[in-house]
């Protein structure tokens, strides 16, 4: 086949994605937890366990197809089917300002892509929920280090959205709680303590929580 038929082939799926698709644009507000092994910052009694309370702000947007193009009509069933890319930003002043060092701040940056199943008519409470899962990279800096570093991320998440009610908020929605939990794979803890920091091996995961708002097309 031809660059030219090909082409136009990917430009007439697209179009007919594009006029049975459902864009939306969100911003929440977050709380995570960054649980790691083999740090000595804020250990539960009895282990080298630290568990800090991070906070920050994910920010992205999402497109769900319900009607796929073939041969007649394929339609999704009572679901619809998506991808979603999002930012993550999160940060703790773990230490508070200390002389002479990097600082004790916890800082953290995520870059995801993932795939969501939702719901094609709200139900309970008027709400839609929907569940996605994915991957991406993870941008970290511990507390006393000069730089940061970049880690494989997977993460699953589940929520809710509801309509604002209301004629002037007819395309918002509030997006009720998400529930996220992911880990990175390979990461380095590497606070600094009095062995000089925790090396590889450890495990790491987070469980995230957020509310906020959905901006949707229709």
């Amino acid at each position: 086949m031809k660059l030219r038929s090909i082409a136009l082939v990917l430009t007439v799926v697209f179009a007919f994605a594009a006029a049975q698709a459902q864009t939306g644009v969100y911003v929440t507000a977050d709380t995570q937890q960054f649980t790691q092994e083999g740090v000595n910052a804020h250990p539960a009694p009895g282990g080298q366990v630290d568990s800090p309370w991070l906070f920050g702000t994910v920010y992205g947007v999402y497109y769900d197809v319900n009607r796929l193009p073939h041969f007649g009509k394929l339609k999704t069933g009572p679901v619809v089917f998506g991808i979603d890319g999002r930012g993550e930003t999160f940060r703790l002043n773990e230490y508070g300002s200390v002389p002479n060092t990097y600082g004790g701040s916890l800082n953290r940056q995520d870059g995801l892509f993932s795939l969501r199943v939702a719901t094609k008519k709200p139900i309970y409470w008027k709400s839609t929920p929907y569940l996605q899962g994915g991957f991406g990279v993870a941008h970290t800096k511990t507390p006393f280090h000069p730089t940061y570093t970049n880690n494989f991320i997977y993460q699953a998440s589940l929520g809710f959205d509801r309509p604002i009610p209301g004629k002037n908020f007819h395309h918002v929605d509030w997006r009720v709680l998400e529930i996220s939990a992911n880990s990175l794979a390979n990461f380095r803890t590497g606070y600094y303590n009095a062995n000089g920091g925790a090396g590889n091996g450890q495990y790491n995961y987070t469980i995230t929580f957020g509310t906020g708002l959905v901006f949707r097309s229709r």
